[in-house]
């Protein structure tokens, strides 16, 4: 490859773990949501946020509120399930999301999701990566 030539990424797995990677904040309808690292997945694996046990409302609701609310506020409850899902239905008590605003907050939660599960898995030798 010569110098002024520039690599690109050339498969949707590479593109994801690239943005995965470098993604940061986000505006996400009226949310300012934090960077979705290791300790948020930690946090919506343990409360289920990723599984369909819930609602997709109040999942769309959980993620949010573990992406835009202080951390030491999420920290309070995210050990306790029972405190947690009553700190979500409060959160939506007060943000009172529309349907649009879920439509557009569970869009970023499976964004968010995809990208930093294909950022953590490894590029398989010569191929598509495995995923988790």
């Amino acid at each position: 490859m010569s110098k002024n030539k520039t690599e690109g990424l050339e498969r949707d797995d590479e593109v994801l773990r690239e943005r995965g990677m470098t993604s940061g904040e986000a505006k996400a309808g009226r949310w300012n949501l934090r960077v979705t690292a290791a300790t948020e997945v930690s946090w919506m694996q343990r409360n289920k946020v990723m599984e369909p046990v819930m609602d997709i409302l109040w999942r769309a609701a959980a993620f949010a509120f573990i992406h835009s609310e202080n951390k030491a506020a999420v920290r309070e409850c995210i050990n306790d399930p029972d405190g947690f899902v009553a700190a979500v239905d409060t959160w939506m008590d007060q943000h009172n999301p529309t349907a649009e605003d879920i439509k557009i907050l569970s869009a970023a939660m499976n964004d968010r999701i995809q990208e930093w599960f294909s950022s953590s898995s490894e590029i398989a030798q010569g191929g598509p990566s495995s995923g988790n």
